[in-house]
């Protein structure tokens, strides 16, 4: 979820909603990898220790599911279809080639990736070190962890240049991601649109597929988008966050949906 700038130059906020269990983890992995990148570039002890919790979170979600498997077909599946392209006038041959062969490249690692994503790196001490005491609340005191109170005090540089080192073992799944999301969400733009009775629903035609939902809503709206859906459909309606509980709006809401 992010702020970002509309058309109009007006501040909103976007959610985005899988319509299933990739795209889902997909979405969760592109946030977590961010986060990474984040914390690693901040300079305080409390950044890098956030940072290593993250680190943590990345590999309790690939150790769920065959990612692999289901990212080679996606790419697979990205690359036939642009591949028909090379034919039309109306496309850009020397950007269509760059772009296959970026897909190539991520395709090899991928598939030469020994194992699931992330077990050489939950081998290294270290990292085993840490996994094991840091999920005690607090674990991170120098005297439950004096490893990890010396490495934090370690140069800036040296932190660093060890957080890109284990980084590097996403480096390909990072990129896949990154190109999946963002093709998926190209795939769509965004529609003015508005409740009917506080609910909006939406039914898939026959053939249809979507992999995502993006709502954007005003920056200042007091409502949340809740979604609910399947293959076949969705139903989306507005939510209202008081200080004691969440409630339904019973208000019809304009809001931009792209159905990507």
């Amino acid at each position: 979820m992010t702020a970002q700038h509309s058309s109009d130059k007006a501040m909103t906020i976007l959610y985005e909603f899988p319509l299933n269990e990739q795209v889902r983890t997909y979405l969760r992995l592109e946030t977590l990898f961010t986060h990474q990148i984040q914390l690693t570039q901040s300079t305080t002890h409390a950044s890098h220790i956030s940072a290593l919790h993250n680190l943590l979170e990345i590999l309790d979600c690939l150790d769920r599911g065959d990612i692999k498997g289901d990212l080679l077909k996606e790419l697979e599946q990205q690359k036939l279809h642009f591949q028909q392209l090379a034919d039309n006038p109306y496309i850009d041959e020397v950007k269509l080639n760059k772009f296959l062969s970026q897909i190539e490249q991520i395709f090899k690692w991928l598939s030469n990736y020994p194992g699931k994503f992330g077990s050489q790196l939950r081998k290294e001490r270290f990292i085993e070190l840490i996994n094991n005491r840091m999920r005690i609340p607090g674990g991170s005191c120098s005297f439950d962890l004096p490893e990890l109170h010396r490495f934090l005090h370690q140069s800036l540089e040296k932190k660093q240049q060890q957080f890109s080192t284990w980084f590097k073992h996403f480096d390909g799944l990072y990129q896949s991601i990154k190109i999946l999301l963002r093709l998926f969400r190209e795939n769509a733009s965004f529609e003015q649109v508005c409740t009917e009775n506080a609910h909006f629903q939406y039914s898939f035609a026959k053939g249809q597929s979507a992999q995502l939902l993006r709502i954007r809503l005003p920056e200042e709206s007091s409502v949340f988008p809740e979604v609910s859906g399947s293959k076949h459909c969705f139903n989306i309606r507005f939510l209202i966050a008081s200080t004691d509980d969440i409630v339904a709006s019973t208000e019809d809401h304009s809001f931009s949906l792209s159905i990507c």
